[in-house]
């Protein structure tokens, strides 16, 4: 978790340096625009939601064998019962989940988009950022028994690992949705073809269930895991490239206080 979360804080970082910060010089015809207030807001915010998912994620005890041995599949619900299995790699959730995260390179084969990629790399950061700040928090805070952990047949080594501690909500459905979301909601933006943007949300759609799927079917999570995972990733996606379409730069204030004894960060939002 800690390494996912150093990768994605890199790439936030990295796309920071690299694009040009003259927000206030934004052309009238793009979809979205980048605001440094905004931009520290959510960077700031994701910042911190990915610490408190380390810290809490760092503090997750796996559990013992006599704990392991008082687990009864009947007080699982009827409704997730079903997916209780064996262990099994999940090789094609990896791989679609490794795969999403290319998705956004497809930018750079569209006019339209290869010109603000700076900017749409930079959102995508902070996508990746507040998604994965969100799974590290809910699933320490959870700690939900993976499906396998129920099963006689998994390996005793698999069941004391703390990966058998966080089942909700899937953090692969989660990003795979956040991923193919945000990459549909911005090509949309840019197309105008009703077809097109048809064929994209659908592509967008289907991803995250399958990954879904997987997971459920490998009883690596239980459907309500996927479920779970899949709204949040899905809202994360859309919303964070929905909240660019608006300049708020005239509206929204962010500065230090000093204080010697507790230095604080002001944020004023004007209506």
């Amino acid at each position: 978790m800690m390494d996912k979360l150093k990768i994605i804080s890199l790439l936030v970082l990295l796309t920071l340096v690299s694009a040009d910060f003259s927000f206030s010089q934004v052309r009238n015809s793009k979809p979205f625009n980048l605001d440094f207030n905004r931009e520290i807001l959510i960077i700031g915010t994701g910042s911190v939601a990915a610490v408190t998912a380390y810290a809490i994620m760092k503090n997750i005890k796996p559990f013992t064998p006599e704990e392991i041995s008082l687990l009864d599949p009947a007080n699982v619900n009827s409704f997730d019962r079903g997916a209780i299995g064996p262990y099994t790699e999940d090789h094609t959730g990896d791989v679609l989940l490794y795969t999403a995260y290319l998705l956004p390179i497809s930018f750079l084969a569209y006019g339209e988009t290869k010109n603000d990629f700076l900017d749409l790399a930079l959102i995508y950061g902070e996508v990746l950022l507040i998604q994965a700040g969100i799974n590290g928090i809910v699933k320490g805070s959870v700690q939900r028994t993976r499906p396998f952990v129920y099963d006689d047949e998994t390996p005793l080594e698999k069941k004391t690992s703390t990966e058998a501690r966080i089942s909700f909500f899937s953090g692969h459905t989660s990003m795979t949705a956040a991923i193919s979301f945000f990459t549909a909601k911005v090509f949309t933006e840019y197309v105008d073809d009703k077809t097109a943007k048809i064929l994209i949300w659908s592509g967008a759609v289907i991803l995250p269930a399958a990954v879904a799927i997987s997971r459920v079917n490998t009883n690596w999570h239980f459907p309500t895991d996927v479920m779970a995972g899949y709204v949040v990733g899905a809202l994360v996606g859309y919303f964070i490239p929905e909240l660019h379409k608006t300049k708020v730069s005239d509206n929204l204030s962010i500065y230090p206080f000093i204080n010697l004894n507790k230095p604080t960060l002001n944020v004023q939002l004007k209506f």
